[in-house]
C-alpha cells in the first residue's frame, strides 16, 4: 500500500455518466489483486474526504479506474482535465481469491464492470462474462473485453437479452451440466440479493464484491461496515475484511 501523487494523463467520456480516468501515481503499487480498490482524493477543495474506487485496470505504472457520475465527488472529478495532480491511497482491501476451477463465471451489472474487469482480464479468456445494464447504450463499457463475446441482458430489450442479468444467468446454468465452478460478482445489492436466492449455495461457490460508501478506506472508522453470518464477529469492514466476501457469508 502506498499513499503517493499522481497525475491524470486521461479522463475520457465513455458514454452518459460514464468515465474512464487514467493516472500516473510517482509510486509504483507492486502487485494489485483483481477486486481491490483506491482512496481517491477529489482534485480542488470542495471535497475533503477521498472517494473509493475499484481498480479496473493497473498495467506499467498506470492505474485506471471505471467512475459513473453519481455525486457531488464524481461530478467534479468528471470535470477535471488532462496533466491535474491528484493524490491516491492503494492498493486497499481484500481482492477475488481465484481457486482451481473447471469453470468460472463473471457477472457484473452497470458500473460493476469497473470492479470485476481486472479479474476478467487475468484470467485470459477462462471466463465467461455476463454483463447487464439498462439498454445498448451502456454495452460501450465493454469496449475492452468485447472479443470475449459476453453475454449482454438489457431491461430495456434493445440488445441480448430482455430482462436482468441474474435472470439470463440462470437460463444459462439450466443448460450446463454439473460441473465444478464458481461465479465472482459485483453489482448492487439488490442484484446480489437476487442471485443469492438464484443459485444453489449447495453447487456453486460465489464471491461478491460488496459496494459502500466509506470514508477512510483503512479500517479505521468502522464506517462501512457489513452484516454477516459469523456468530462471533457479525460485523465486518468492507474496506477492510472485505470489499470481496463469500456471497453465502454475507447477510442481505
Amino acid at each position: 500500500m502506498v499513499d503517493t501523487e499522481a497525475r491524470i494523463i486521461e479522463n475520457t467520456k465513455i458514454v452518459p455518466d460514464y468515465f474512464l480516468l487514467k493516472l500516473k501515481p510517482v509510486k509504483d503499487f507492486g502487485k494489485v489483486r483483481p477486486g481491490q480498490f483506491v482512496m481517491l482524493k477529489i482534485p480542488g477543495n470542495e471535497v475533503f474526504l477521498r472517494r473509493p474506487f475499484s481498480i479496473y485496470d493497473y498495467d506499467r505504472g498506470i492505474l485506471t479506474v471505471m467512475y459513473k457520475v453519481a455525486g457531488k465527488g464524481t461530478e467534479i472529478l468528471s470535470k477535471t482535465g488532462k496533466d491535474t495532480l491528484t493524490s491516491v491511497l492503494g492498493p486497499l482491501g481484500n481482492g477475488f481469491r481465484v481457486g482451481k476451477r473447471d469453470a468460472y463465471l463473471t457477472i457484473a451489472g452497470g458500473i460493476g464492470i469497473a470492479g470485476i474487469h481486472l479479474l476478467i482480464k487475468e484470467l485470459k479468456g477462462k471466463a465467461s462474462v455476463f454483463f447487464g445494464c439498462s439498454s445498448n447504450i451502456e454495452t460501450a463499457l465493454l469496449e475492452d473485453i468485447a472479443h470475449l463475446n459476453p453475454m449482454v441482458s438489457t431491461l430495456d430489450g434493445s440488445c441480448g437479452y430482455k430482462g436482468n442479468v441474474v435472470e439470463m444467468l440462470k437460463n444459462h446454468l439450466e443448460t450446463i451440466e454439473n460441473i465444478d465452478q464458481e461465479i465472482f460478482v459485483c453489482g448492487p445489492e439488490g442484484m446480489l440479493k437476487s442471485l443469492k436466492t438464484s443459485i444453489d449455495r449447495n453447487k456453486i461457490s460465489c464471491q461478491a464484491l460488496v459496494e459502500e460508501r466509506m470514508a477512510c478506506g483503512l479500517g479505521l472508522c468502522f464506517g462501512c461496515v457489513k452484516k454477516t453470518i459469523d456468530e462471533n464477529e457479525p460485523y465486518k469492514r468492507v474496506c477492510k475484511e472485505g470489499p470481496v466476501f463469500d456471497l453465502w457469508e454475507i447477510s442481505l
